[in-house]
């Protein structure tokens, strides 16, 4: 990924990433990942986002929240 990525820190319950990485795979037209700062269990867990365009992650951010 480029220097010029855009970074979405997202607090996540057990179970509400793979509907993320679904709507990335299917919506973002650059490259993106995530990793993961804290997983989640009993209390929500930390991830972080990263977006190669800004395109993607307003669309991400809109969508999310």
């Amino acid at each position: 990924m480029s220097p010029n990525t855009n970074k979405v820190d997202v607090g996540l319950n057990y179970g509400e990433l793979t509907p993320l990485i679904r709507w990335c795979e299917r919506n973002c037209s650059g490259e993106w990942a995530y990793s993961i700062r804290e997983p989640s269990g009993q209390s929500k867990g930390e991830y972080e986002f990263y977006f190669e365009n800004d395109k993607d992650r307003v669309a991400f951010i809109i969508w999310k929240t």
